[in-house]
């Protein structure tokens, strides 16, 4: 009798296991499923930093900028302070003196925050050179003529 006990214990051992498995099938198609979305992104995403990476290495970076009278990726820079003292020198607003060089005045806001070299485009830095060497006065007649940056005397 023990033997049929044996017997019939196994039985039912199988039976659930099969059953289990059964039930657990739909569940591991979805594991597999999200697991191989899974991989995927982590392709995606090691690609992405790979790219990342490379794009750092392409652009230099700010602290490399210095100022010279020949850049080559046509950027110039030029102190913030100074910027802010030709504005004020020439009793303008950023407004008027982003409009003066050719940018916005929230442009003028930044660079004078800016500590240190600001920057910029080579055209847009030569405006600013321009602007430096004249008067107030100056600047007043050519914005008059609607003229965008004064001639240096």
């Amino acid at each position: 009798m023990s033997n049929v006990m044996k017997e019939l214990k196994a039985e039912i051992s199988r039976l659930a296991r099969k059953e289990i498995k059964k039930e657990l099938a739909p569940a591991r198609k979805a594991t597999a499923t999200q697991r191989g979305l899974i991989a995927d992104l982590r392709r995606q995403v090691n690609a992405i930093q790979k790219e990342l990476g490379a794009l750092k290495k392409a652009v230099p970076s700010q602290g490399s900028a210095v100022l010279s009278k020949e850049e080559p990726q046509g950027q110039y820079s030029i102190m913030g302070r100074q910027i802010k003292a030709s504005r004020k020198r020439l009793g303008m607003t950023q407004k008027e003196f982003g409009k003066l060089v050719g940018v916005s005045s929230q442009s003028v806001f930044n660079w004078e925050r800016k500590r240190g070299k600001v920057v910029i485009r080579k055209a847009t830095a030569d405006r600013l050179l321009k602007i430096q060497g004249v008067k107030k006065q100056e600047v007043a007649e050519n914005i008059g003529k609607g003229k965008k940056s004064p001639k240096k005397s």
